[in-house]
């Protein structure tokens, strides 16, 4: 090979491999189909070998193809870490970022939090999405995602921002609350809960006391938003995130069943890839975040 490896060209092969096709490709890229075409093509040349064959109705990955997609995003990522590098010269915050927080979170906060942020910071665009998993931040293109703890030992690196937990809430007028002194009489009231994967026992405690109900709920509804609502309708007993819970309580909307006993508190947490992925952008968008959740509780 006696040319230099264009990224561009790496890119759309990549592009092509991910998407199955050329026109997927373009999408993704926002580019002509031709020019896609055209990078592959003359990647193909630089290198010397054939690593898409083509034909009128699909296309086929050769061998070579398959080990330089194996290699591709590496090399990409390693280039994108040196262009931030280079491209946030004394530190300044500019470009976009690309997060993943948790839907609960997203719902409740994130709005009001990124407004704030794009103001102070014009010169970064934001991308958020609401996820209720853990991305691969670099197979999927994330500078990095808000998650609840406890953390694994993975080779990420995460920073604590706030701990959290969450609460048993009620309708002030549902029958039977009076009767509630311990988290065991809870089998004899109407319970709402999350619908499976997450459908779980409720781990309960108060000082040295410790309890766990094991949820029946009869409404298991798929978010904590659902949940809540549920509870201000009358429907049962709940476990919310205080973060929820606690703007109905203001308004009357709900009342807390058995005070004192609470979930064990979880940290929430922003993980990014490396150490060295830190650019001057996601710096300042980190340290905000850990600003703006001063005060609150949050809890998955």
């Amino acid at each position: 090979m006696d040319n230099d490896l264009d990224l561009a060209a790496l890119r759309a092969f990549r592009a092509v491999v991910r998407e199955g096709s050329f026109s997927g490709a373009a999408l993704v890229l926002r580019a002509p189909k031709s020019t896609v075409s055209k990078r592959v093509a003359d990647l193909e040349a630089d290198l010397g070998v054939r690593l898409i064959e083509r034909t009128t109705r699909q296309l086929r990955i050769t061998a070579e193809g398959e080990v330089l997609a194996l290699r591709a995003d590496r090399l990409l990522g390693d280039a994108d870490d040196i262009r931030r590098a280079l491209g946030e010269q004394g530190g300044s915050a500019r470009g976009h970022l690309r997060i993943a927080v948790p839907p609960v979170l997203g719902h409740v906060l994130i709005g009001t939090i990124a407004a704030r942020f794009r103001a102070q910071y014009p010169d970064i665009t934001l991308e958020i999405h609401f996820l209720d998993r853990t991305p691969d931040l670099l197979e999927e293109g994330f500078d990095g995602c808000i998650r609840f703890g406890p953390m694994d030992n993975s080779a990420q690196v995460a920073r604590l921002l706030q701990h959290g937990h969450a609460v048993l809430a009620a309708a002030p007028g549902l029958p039977g609350l009076d009767s509630l002194h311990h988290p065991a009489d809870l089998d004899h009231m109407p319970l709402i809960g999350i619908a499976a994967p997450w459908a779980a026992a409720w781990p309960l405690g108060n000082g040295d006391q410790r309890a766990e109900v094991a949820a029946k709920p009869g409404l298991a509804l798929g978010s904590f938003l659902a949940v809540r609502d549920a509870a201000v309708a009358g429907a049962g007993v709940a476990v919310l995130p205080y973060l929820l819970a606690k703007p109905e309580f203001a308004a009357g909307r709900l009342v807390q069943v058995l005070p004192g006993w609470e979930t064990p508190r979880k940290g929430l947490y922003f993980v990014y890839p490396t150490a060295q992925s830190v650019t001057a952008r996601l710096r300042v968008f980190i340290d905000h975040m850990a600003g703006a959740l001063k005060g609150y509780d949050t809890v998955r």
